[in-house]
């Protein structure tokens, strides 16, 4: 039985690149105030991972500065490879696990929630048109949630 777990990880974009697009999403909605962004790690796992063995992960996807202080989470996207497709970076991290001693991971995948802070509400077309601004539609999908994922 396959096990599921989503981490959380750095901090996705720097504080230039936030800023860079930071006016091409006030261009698409002007109540678009503020936007953090952070990578998510999704474990495919053959059993449950111990304690020593969550940790080695744990440090194994451990890298960069986290999202510090607060943050919008007014609206949460979440970017992530193709359904049904594996990025470079999935294949390359599940292979670093492996070689770790995580025989039992499966398959370790990437993506990267962003957080809107805007004043109101956005309307599913306004949400549509700000998501594609952050991301590739070639390569990527966009998973929308209330909730932080």
């Amino acid at each position: 039985m396959s096990t599921i777990l989503k981490l959380r990880g750095a901090r996705a974009l720097s504080d230039f690149r936030l800023a860079k697009v930071l006016p091409q999403l006030k261009a698409v909605h002007p109540g678009v105030q503020g936007l953090a962004a952070e990578f998510r790690h999704f474990v495919e796992t053959s059993a449950p991972l111990d304690e020593p063995q969550g940790r080695l992960l744990g440090r194994l996807l451990t890298y960069g500065p986290p999202l510090a202080g607060s943050y919008a989470k007014d609206h949460f996207l979440l970017i992530v490879p193709r359904i049904g497709t594996i990025s470079p970076w999935s294949s390359k991290a599940t292979d670093i696990a492996r070689q770790c001693g995580l025989p039992m991971v499966r398959r370790i995948e990437r993506g990267t929630g962003f957080f809107l802070k805007t004043a109101g509400a956005l309307a599913a077309p306004q949400r549509a048109a700000l998501a594609e601004l952050l991301h590739d539609r070639m390569t990527q999908a966009v998973l929308a949630s209330e909730d932080e994922a």
